[in-house]
This record gives structure tokens, sequence and C-alpha cells, in this order.
């Protein structure tokens, strides 16, 4: 027996760059709007460096925390990387 498919109505159908935050949404962090330290390249191009990845294993308590963090403060989990490594650099050439 074959299934019938649903019809799609135009409020499911999803549209690129039309999306809206849920209701229950925080709002942004005002930190969170400045322009990452590092620059952070899509792709390689004129005075960008490419990207490759980095991979690793973290305890799922880590991950969640990690995650949850970068999140709530609207940043890429990449630019929490990079900040994060940027302050232990310098914390490590204070000493």
């Amino acid at each position: 027996m074959k299934s019938k498919q649903a019809d799609l109505t135009a409020g499911l159908v999803a549209t690129k760059g039309a999306a809206a935050p849920a209701a229950d949404m925080p709002p942004r962090a005002p930190d969170a709007v400045a322009a990452p330290a590092t620059p952070v390249a899509a792709s390689a191009g004129e005075g960008r460096e490419a990207l490759v990845p980095l991979n690793f294993r973290v305890p799922t308590t880590f991950r969640r925390k990690y995650k949850t963090y970068a999140a709530s403060h609207d940043m890429k989990l990449n630019e929490l990387l990079y900040r994060c490594f940027e302050r232990y650099v310098e914390a490590q050439n204070a000493k």
C-alpha cells in the first residue's frame, strides 16, 4: 500500500535568507556583534589563509558547555577557540 505524501504549504517550506528567530530566543549579546579578533576565511583568497580541519575528542560535558557558551554569546565555535587560544598564549608570554 502506497502512502500519500502530505501537501506542502508555504509556511512549511524554508526559504533561504527568510528565517526568523524563535519567539523565545534570547537577544544577542552586545559584545558578540563585534568582529572576531582573528579573521575567519570561508575560502582562501588574497590575504587569507585556507581553513583546514582540526579534529580531536573531548568529554561530552565539555562539548556541551563549549557549544552552549558559544551559542549563548552568538559566536561560532572556531571564533571561541581562536579567542581562547589567543588569551592562553598571552598569559603564557606574560609569565
